[in-house]
């Protein structure tokens, strides 16, 4: 037992170091690291899942302040990776509009052109927007709106809100990400992801015709919320 835990204690240094590497690869050019380049991250996913039914073996015979910085450590890498994830969108940042806020339990599709940006709300498989949205399906920041956001809530920069629902109706159908897919299980395929956002574009088209010839040349992006 004594040999088996520690075997588990080091697969668990092990996963937080590939996590690290994972990340820091994401940024390898800023910190100029071979091993960021050399990183796998089949081989990080790999790991996660042995971690996991490992540390589920190991749980009883650990304290509790054990768990818990185990779970503040790996928040701290979420959150660092999360700063990268957020740099894929860079781009399409607005320099005069506030940078849109991706609600919570759900996302934003977001297209930009001609320096006016449209970011279309929708939410996760059980939860529902706060307001009806069904004649609302996206917000809009640009010169026509003074620079600000159109939007129901106070904030600025705050489009939607998603909220536990047993049932979807405030919105449109496309408003919702697939049942089997939350936005971060989206954004991770790029062919969901992408489906997502041609969907966006031909409602953005037919609500907006003098920019339908333009979508072939905007800068598009999927953001999640936490």
């Amino acid at each position: 037992m004594v040999a088996e835990m520690k075997y588990n204690s080091h697969l668990l240094w092990r996963m937080l170091f590939l996590i690290s590497a994972a990340c820091l690869m994401t940024n390898s050019i800023e910190v100029g690291s071979a091993d960021c380049k050399n990183a796998d991250l089949s081989d990080l996913t790999h790991q996660v899942e042995r971690f996991s039914q490992c540390f589920l073996e190991m749980l009883p015979h650990r304290n509790r302040t054990e768990v818990n910085a185990l779970v503040w450590s790996l928040q701290q890498v979420l959150d660092r990776l999360r700063e990268v994830q957020g740099k894929a969108c860079k781009a399409f940042m607005p320099e005069n509009c506030s940078a849109p806020e991706a609600p919570q339990n759900g996302g934003l599709v977001c297209v930009s052109i001609d320096s006016v940006h449209y970011c279309k709300p929708m939410c996760n498989q059980g939860y529902d927007f706060a307001f009806l949205r069904r004649s609302r399906v996206y917000e809009k920041c640009g010169a026509s709106t003074g620079y600000s956001w159109t939007t129901q809530l106070v904030g600025g920069n705050r489009l939607a809100d998603c909220l536990s629902s047993p049932v979807a109706v405030s919105g449109v159908k496309s408003a919702y990400f697939p049942s089997h897919m939350s936005c971060q299980q989206t954004i991770a395929n790029a062919t969901a992801e992408r489906e997502q956002i041609e969907i966006f574009h031909k409602e953005l088209a037919e609500a907006e015709p003098d920019v339908s010839q333009k979508l072939e040349k905007a800068f598009d992006c999927v953001l999640c919320g936490n």
